[in-house]
């Protein structure tokens, strides 16, 4: 009996040893690896509203994988496109039985950038609108023209040129001339018209040349403006023989109504005044034949500097000496006669603003 007892806890200690061992060797193996996200990305990173990017990814070791902001559970590799509304930031999460890894990549949303034109100060016209605006941060931006045919006239007593566009209605920021381009910043841009006054020899609103100044504005005008080119190479002055009443103006201002009074005397169409009378030309039809002093004025400041494109010819003046003549100038030698209104003469008209 003591014998059987002996090799009863003989072999329960034989067995308890084994299981010990066993437990020792099972605790000290290595345990599982936590999962491995590979890459989490997104492309492309920023867009605008209504554009979608694509986020793939791929994971090892991974029981379950899970993308936040609705997107849910997915495979351990894969794609999916998103259309956020808002600059979202996404979590992958990847799980196993050892534990939880995450990495996250965001999808930034870039707001639409406008580009406006301001006329600053203009009295007529139309800014310009650009087809292409708004634009993304980073993209090329071609500087429009005065498109709209923005004026400045009698602002304050001065009347102006437009000259271009400035990031500052004052002219101190960057100016931006008629298509030259520049890139898209991270703001709205607002291009302001630059304006200098009117000086003898520049280009007038109608698109001719300005020869006369008199300093202020009065009976609605201040500056005379030649048309830039010659209305007719030769013409009449017309209805020889005949008196006009009220044409024999010959001073600065008193063209236009010289236009007026022919117009009304003598109905032969194509003569010199009727021709500047009916033209049309740069957004104006306030054309009319030069008095004698303005007709001068045009041959003093314009032709003398090269400025007009002026034949070496005679030009007719509005201004009448007797039935059967009128005053013209010899642009050629700078002298005034009286010439026959039956003689061709060259023609360029005149307006006041």
């Amino acid at each position: 009996m003591k014998n059987k007892r002996i090799n009863y806890f003989k072999y329960l200690s034989l067995f308890f040893t084994i299981a010990v061992l066993i437990f020792i060797a099972g605790c000290s193996g290595t345990p599982p690896a936590v999962p491995i996200i590979n890459s989490f990305l997104a492309n492309p990173l920023i867009i605008t509203v209504g554009e979608s990017s694509t986020l793939s990814w791929s994971v090892t070791d991974a029981t379950s994988v899970t993308i936040n902001n609705g997107i849910g559970s997915v495979a351990l590799t894969g794609a999916t496109a998103v259309n956020p509304t808002t600059t979202t930031t996404y979590t992958l999460t990847a799980t196993n039985t050892t534990g939880s890894v995450t990495a996250t990549t965001t999808v930034m949303l870039s707001s639409l950038l406008t580009i406006n034109y301001n006329g600053n100060g203009n009295t007529a016209g139309t800014v310009p609108v650009d087809p292409s605006s708004p634009y993304q941060s980073g993209a090329t931006v071609t500087v429009l023209g005065n498109t709209g045919d923005l004026i400045r006239i009698n602002d304050g007593g001065t009347s102006y040129r437009f000259t271009g566009w400035n990031s500052k209605a004052d002219g101190s920021g960057l100016d931006q001339a008629e298509g030259s381009t520049f890139t898209m910043g991270a703001s709205n841009v607002t291009l302001y018209a630059q304006w200098v006054p009117y000086v003898l020899g520049d280009t007038g609103p109608a698109g001719g040349y300005i020869f006369y100044d008199k300093n202020s504005y009065s009976d609605g005008w201040r500056y005379l403006e030649a048309a830039p080119y010659d209305q007719s190479a030769g013409t009449e002055w017309g209805c020889y023989g005949v008196l006009i009443s009220g044409a024999d103006g010959t001073a600065v201002g008193t063209g236009e109504q010289n236009t007026i009074d022919i117009e009304t005397g003598c109905a032969t169409l194509g003569t010199a005044a009727d021709i500047c009378a009916n033209l049309s030309l740069g957004g104006y039809s306030d054309w009319f034949l030069p008095s004698e002093d303005e007709l001068n004025l045009m041959y003093v400041n314009l032709k003398l500097f090269g400025v007009g494109d002026f034949a070496d010819n005679n030009y007719y003046s509005s201004s009448e000496i007797i039935a059967t003549g009128a005053l013209i100038q010899d642009f050629g030698s700078g002298g005034q006669y009286g010439y026959s209104k039956y003689d061709a003469a060259r023609v360029r008209a005149v307006r006041a603003f």
